[in-house]
């Protein structure tokens, strides 16, 4: 369902087709809606108190927003955070925390937005069962017929929920 509603939103934002129309909101129910009060400046999203006002945000007080070609979360307060798109949208919130981007590194960060650890990964799993799988020296692969993209090469290893090696992993 997600995916059909992301190109549904696309297709209604104008952003299918190429048009710059600065911020688009994210929800499961409208897919992307225009974001009025909200630029794509200088690298951030610069939102009006309106636009943060008029964000639906979720149980973790989450509203997901494209701008500057990717998604990301914001908080009532403007905190914000670019996230990973990952299944057409933005990363999932997963044992509390979500996967998101320091310059070209991937970090994990809580519900408030909080960096729990630095992040120095290329790329990087949500944690599952209190562990997540990360590489370092990764790349991204040659996409299949489907615009899936794996991530090649590199060293790969798990970690616990504070940033540490917990145990070795094979290359997915």
């Amino acid at each position: 369902m997600r995916p059909l509603l992301l190109l549904a939103g696309l297709v209604a934002s104008g952003i299918a087709w190429g048009a710059d129309t600065g911020c688009t909101a994210f929800t499961e129910e409208d897919g992307l809606q225009p974001l009025a009060g909200c630029q794509w400046a200088d690298g951030r999203l610069a939102l009006a108190p309106k636009a943060l006002a008029s964000l639906s945000y979720d149980q973790d007080g989450l509203a997901a927003v494209h701008a500057g070609g990717g998604f990301h979360y914001v908080r009532a307060d403007g905190r914000q955070l670019p996230v990973i798109t990952f299944d057409n949208g933005p990363d999932y919130v997963v044992e509390g925390l979500v996967r998101g981007r320091v310059g070209a590194r991937i970090g994990y960060f809580d519900t408030e937005l909080r960096q729990a650890f630095p992040a120095t990964f290329d790329f990087g799993w949500a944690f599952e069962d209190g562990v997540a799988r990360v590489c370092e020296g990764c790349r991204k692969g040659t996409p299949d017929e489907h615009g899936h993209t794996a991530m090649v090469g590199g060293t790969w290893y798990r970690i616990d929920r504070q940033g540490r090696s917990a145990m070795d992993a094979e290359t997915p």
